[in-house]
């Protein structure tokens, strides 16, 4: 008698079905072929989703980049433009300072901290924004008047409060004066 059937006449004997009866090694092999995950598939999917989890991370590694730019921007442009004011008043106190006496070196003084501010500035990336002779612009000026002048019509004539920009940001826009051109002469009315 070989093996398979030794293993039968047993199960027989012993009361159990065929169910019941283990199979032989070669037979579980074919099953398990069947059964087995592929290999190979399950790599790719594996690597697709380790791919789109890199993609993942990278995105939200910019993301987080650029919402810490966002911030710091809004940072330093909030402490640039409170310190504006000050630039204002040394400016005032230059072109009210006296030029002649004691005060000559205190202006002397003040007139090089303004300067080293402007550079600080500067450095920083703030500018000036241009106002004097150019075109209104109500993106960088603000109109606080408007004067009869020889320039044209719309021309800045006058700049009240220097304006400064922060990269593609405008801190504060210039307060100026606008010409409207030159008055006419009254004109006589129908009465």
């Amino acid at each position: 008698m070989d093996e398979q059937e030794k293993e039968a006449k047993t199960a027989e004997e012993s009361g159990l079905g065929d169910e019941d009866v283990v199979q032989p090694a070669a037979d579980m092999t074919a099953e398990a072929d069947n059964q087995a995950p592929d290999w190979e598939q399950l790599a790719a999917e594996r690597y697709e989703q380790l791919v789109r989890l890199r993609a993942d991370f990278d995105n939200f590694r910019k993301r987080m980049d650029r919402e810490r730019d966002e911030w710091m921007a809004r940072i330093a442009e909030s402490l640039l433009t409170d310190l504006l004011p000050v630039y204002d008043n040394l400016e005032r106190a230059v072109k009210f300072m006296p030029t002649e006496g004691e005060a000559k070196a205190w202006r002397v003084g003040v007139e090089m901290t303004l300067k080293g501010f402007e550079e600080a500035l500067g450095r920083l990336g703030v500018t000036p924004i241009a106002a004097v002779g150019q075109p209104f612009d109500p993106r960088f000026h603000e109109a606080v008047q408007q004067v009869d002048s020889d320039e044209p019509e719309g021309t800045i004539v006058e700049e009240v409060v220097r304006g400064f920009q922060w990269r593609d940001r405008v801190l504060r826009a210039s307060l100026v004066k606008v010409s409207q051109g030159r008055a006419t002469e009254s004109e006589p009315t129908d009465a």
